[in-house]
């Protein structure tokens, strides 16, 4: 799934009259049809697909098999994540065709192949080492020359313009800080017009908790952009970037354990060669690829922290350029360097400048007299080739020139780094969930309907998809559809699948149901075998794929089962799929799919609310069984030793408040705990014997299972 910055809406289920919660999740009382229940992990039933004895449970048995198969190899250590800056991605590509293949698609829908081709723009590379330096001369023969090059204490950066040959005179204006209602001004005692300016990142007295820059909080000053702003507005021809000491001790422990990290991961993949038998020369060998990637990036990490220790900023560390954004040249360079010029020209480091400013909150600009500065820069725009890939059921009879496209994202976040939300952590981000959960499942749902739709007489041609680049924001589907392989105008439906691989308190959530008149019906219709949880949201859009389609006028279904606190972070792993659960959403898509390529009317597009929040699952965990009574809720029972006893709630307990807001029913309970996290603090009031009692309840990791 793509990764948005959202505010989590919590949502209603459906209505129950009785509930347990054990880990506050809700689990109905209904009637199975195909389904019946068994134990689950923490107390907590779960539904998994049960089918009718013979042919119907090979079926399934064989189903489930594959699904592992596929996705045990997406997510393995081998494919490093899956991102579209890695070579991996064209062997999860090479993985899908092949399937494709078996599976018996037509696999020449793009000029005779099954990949369709296209370019992501990564933003900005760093250009020749020639192109990048700076030199900095005098007519003071003390001052002598200084030339600062490229990973040898200066950095272009991708917020600055992406060339740059130019010379000037030279100025040190402090923070860069314009601020009349501050009674502060950087500039007030120095010409920047035409020259080239040494600037300080944040601002003064940033440690000072009396300081009038709101403290040791940052002010709108302290941001790269709006210091670039001022230094344009000022006449500025280029900036020199000076890190502050503590963000560049900082930047140090985090390069440091990255690389402890590194070398931990590579002496457990030597213990594991060692105890491996001499005739396992296939594991032998993915062992030693894992331990020489390992060495690589710990060289990698090594090479960089040379940088990091001199306080050099990474390409992208103060953030990128916009399109139509003014731009000068910016470098990160060296504090040793800059201190270095200062001493010479000035008489005094760049230390005692920053202590002098902190300790007066006085501005310390000055020109550096006689000195020229010679600047050269240049970044290079980054692209990543990659491939959606396509196989074709072709269709039959009267329906045979309409399309049902049925598609996931193959893609994911790599090593870390972009779309990561384990910031700082280099470490295979496995994506087993999102979305090799998907990917698996539309490859399973093909050979379903290869089978389903061998004897149909007249059915819609079905298009199965694997998108690449999702993760950079919908890429591969934003140009299928704006270079459709078939007509978008003969495209009926699009059914889309991501993060379907943790079911839990069998809840699915279908986006689009509202995207056709006759979607909630066929979803709801095709439930009453399965009988899911299903929480129905209307709305096309949302941030996976079905959206490029919808935007393009396209019906569409996203069948998602939450998120959770493993997205994309290396924890997003294959032991964490819930296979029961994904071999009955691989069931009812399929049956959705067939509905969908046989139906005789075709689907009606139909307008929807594009304000789309995205769905959590439960993760904090409080342990207590709940009931519905008479317009409050009743604690039936606690599980010994977890937070709520903890607390001090006892059985017979009823529920007033969580937080501040009042409790009627297990439902808001469900609502409340959706939108809290594990290690939280929650006050609940209990009232007890006629009497209200205030606790706070220390919420855990919800157990898995």
């Amino acid at each position: 799934m793509y990764l948005v910055t959202v505010i989590l809406e919590v949502y209603p289920v459906r209505n129950t009259c009785f509930v347990v919660v054990v880990c506050l999740s809700i689990v109905p009382a209904i009637a199975p049809l195909k389904a019946q229940q068994v134990d689950g992990v923490g107390g907590i039933d779960r539904l998994i697909a049960v089918a009718d004895a013979g042919s119907d449970t090979q079926v399934a048995d064989a189903t489930e098999a594959q699904l592992r198969e596929d996705i045990k190899f997406l997510a393995s250590e081998e494919l490093r994540g899956r991102s579209v800056t890695d070579d991996t991605i064209e062997i999860a590509a090479s993985y899908l065709v092949d399937r494709m293949k078996g599976i018996g698609l037509k696999t020449d829908m793009v000029d005779g192949q099954a990949r369709q081709p296209f370019t992501v723009k990564l933003g900005s590379s760093v250009g020749a080492a020639g192109n990048n330096r700076l030199t900095l001369t005098s007519d003071d023969r003390d001052f002598g020359e200084i030339v600062v090059k490229l990973n040898q204490g200066l950095m272009p950066l991708a917020l600055g313009s992406s060339r740059a040959d130019i010379s000037g005179p030279i100025v040190f204006a402090g923070y860069g800080v314009t601020a009349p209602k501050l009674d502060y001004d950087d500039y007030a005692t120095v010409d920047a017009d035409g020259a080239i300016v040494i600037i300080l990142r944040k601002e003064p007295q940033a440690s000072d908790p009396d300081s009038k820059f709101s403290g040791t909080q940052n002010t709108r000053h302290a941001f790269f952009a709006t210091k670039i702003e001022n230094a344009i507005k000022h006449g500025a021809k280029a900036v020199v970037l000076v890190n502050d000491p503590a963000s560049v001790d900082e930047a140090v422990k985090d390069v440091r354990q990255r690389i402890d990290q590194e070398k931990e991961r590579n002496a457990k993949l030597a213990e594991q060669l060692k105890k491996l038998p001499a005739d396992a020369k296939n594991n032998r060998k993915s062992i030693n690829e894992k331990i020489l990637n390992a060495k690589q990036m710990i060289k990698s990490l090594g090479e960089s922290l040379v940088n990091v220790q001199q306080g050099v900023l990474g390409l992208t560390d103060a953030g990128v350029r916009r399109e139509n954004q003014d731009a000068i040249p910016i470098v990160s360079v060296s504090r040793e360097v800059i201190s270095n010029a200062l001493a010479k020209a000035t008489g005094s480091t760049l230390a005692e400048l920053e202590a002098a400013i902190d300790e007066t909150a006085i501005p310390q600009s000055v020109s550096l007299s006689g000195v020229t500065a010679a600047l050269k820069a240049e970044l290079k725009p980054s692209v990543a080739n990659t491939n959606n890939v396509l196989g074709l059921l072709p269709g039959k009879g009267d329906l045979a020139e309409q399309t049902v496209v049925v598609g996931a994202h193959y893609d994911h976040v790599g090593m870390g780094g972009y779309g990561s939300l384990a910031p700082g952590t280099v470490a295979i981000h496995n994506g087993a969930d999102d979305n090799a959960s998907g990917t698996s499942a539309m490859l399973a749902i093909a050979q379903r309907m290869m089978d389903r739709l061998a004897d149909a007489k007249s059915h819609r041609q079905v298009l199965f998809m694997g998108f690449s680049a999702e993760e950079r924001g919908l890429l591969g589907s934003q140009h299928y559809v704006k270079n459709p392989v078939i007509p978008l105008e003969s495209t009926v439906a699009m059914v889309n699948l991501d993060m379907v691989g943790r079911l839990r308190d069998n809840e699915l959530t279908i986006y689009g149901t509202g995207s056709a008149p006759t979607f909630d019906g066929l979803v709801e219709k095709a439930n009453e075998d399965y009988k899911f949880d299903l929480f129905k949201v209307p709305s096309g859009y949302g941030p996976s794929d079905h959206q490029s389609f919808y935007t393009a006028g396209v019906p569409v279904l996203f069948f998602f089962t939450g998120l959770h606190d493993n997205y994309h972070r290396p924890t997003d792993d294959f032991d964490k799929i819930e296979f029961g659960g994904l071999t009955r959403i691989t069931d009812i898509v399929s049956d959705v799919t067939y509905e969908l390529a046989t139906l005789k009317q075709r689907p009606k597009y139909a307008e929807t609310e594009n304000r789309v929040r995205v769905r959590r699952q439960i993760t904090a965990y409080m342990g207590v069984s709940l009931a519905n009574r008479d317009n409050s809720v009743v604690i039936s029972g606690l599980v010994q030793g977890a937070p709520a006893e903890r607390a001090g709630l006892k059985a017979g307990d009823s529920l007033e408040k969580l937080g501040d807001k009042s409790v009627k029913s297990s439902q808001q309970v469900l609502e409340f705990m959706r939108s809290r996290s594990p290690g939280q603090k929650m006050p609940v009031t209990v009232k007890r014997d006629g009497e209200s009692i205030s606790l706070t309840i220390d919420l855990v990791a919800r157990p898995e299972g």
